[in-house]
């Protein structure tokens, strides 16, 4: 059926407001997902925390480095260095922002709208 990990949370919530045994969610989910449900200790650890009043399905913040370094900061800071010098190397991106060589293409292709040749926007008129 496709559950996501936010859809099985949102069931244990639900489940767990009328104060369901984490076995019981467990059984369900395995019955509904199959193979893809969650474990058992999830069910149980999202359960004391509903039954302790956690209300939100979002996972709370988390220290150290972020999943994702794409944001507009480093967008705009690959974008002012490929203004300065149109002939840089991702490389070079890569090295002087401290992002990966994929994060940086990332940037370029997708948010940036560059093309990897001269780094040009697309539609841009090549003289």
């Amino acid at each position: 059926m496709g559950f996501t990990k936010e859809n099985m949370r949102f069931y244990n919530f639900m489940r767990c407001k009328p104060v369901k045994s984490a076995k019981l969610i467990h059984e369900t989910l395995q019955t509904v997902c199959g193979e893809c449900a969650c474990s058992y200790q999830t069910v149980c650890h999202w359960a004391k925390e509903f039954n302790e009043g956690k209300e939100s399905l979002s996972d709370c913040p988390r220290r150290g480095r972020p999943k994702s370094c794409v944001n507009e900061q480093t967008i705009t800071s690959i974008k002012k260095d490929i203004d300065e010098d149109p002939h840089i190397s991702v490389r070079e991106l890569s090295d002087t922002n401290g992002l990966s060589h994929g994060t940086v293409y990332t940037i370029i292709t997708e948010h940036l709208c560059m093309k990897k040749v001269g780094y040009l926007p697309d539609g841009y008129p090549i003289c």
